[in-house]
């Protein structure tokens, strides 16, 4: 019985530190979209909405997610355009950097418009809370992903 017990756990510990690696390996959209569902879900219990606003919420949600979508890969067009240009040593820096900052603006304001958004559906309350959630959030995860790149 205690053998067995002993297998049992080995064979619990390979698998936790398997899963941990495929977990290390998953590509940053994946891990984007768990983020995100989980963002969701956080929204939801926090808030505390009923029915109408939750649908409404999300569609508008939704929606502004891909305007943030497309200035997020627009930024990363620019950043990866001055990464070849800063790489190859010619071209117009100047221009370059002016294309990074320039999308990186963009995308901030599709992220604000984004909590703008939300106002008419949501309380002054429920709105309060939603861009302390929004703020907090972002923080969080800055946070995370530093630590996850340092180790």
């Amino acid at each position: 019985m205690k053998n067995h017990c002993k297998i049992t756990s080995i064979v619990l510990v390979l698998f936790l530190c398997v899963s941990m690696q495929v977990l290390n390996a998953q590509d940053d959209f994946a891990m984007r979209d768990k983020m995100k569902s989980f963002k969701k879900i956080m929204l939801m219990e926090k808030l505390n909405m009923n029915e109408e606003q939750s649908i409404k919420f999300f569609a508008r949600y939704q929606q502004q997610e891909e305007f943030i979508k497309k200035a997020y890969n627009d930024l990363d067009l620019a950043l990866k355009n001055l990464d070849d240009l800063q790489q190859s040593g010619k071209g117009d820096y100047e221009k370059a950097i002016q294309q990074v900052f320039d999308k990186d603006f963009a995308m901030r304001k599709a992220v604000i418009d984004r909590m703008k958004a939300m106002k008419g559906i949501l309380s002054d309350k429920q709105y309060a809370q939603y861009i302390l959630m929004e703020h907090r959030l972002l923080d969080n995860l800055q946070k995370m992903m530093k630590k996850r790149q340092k180790k």
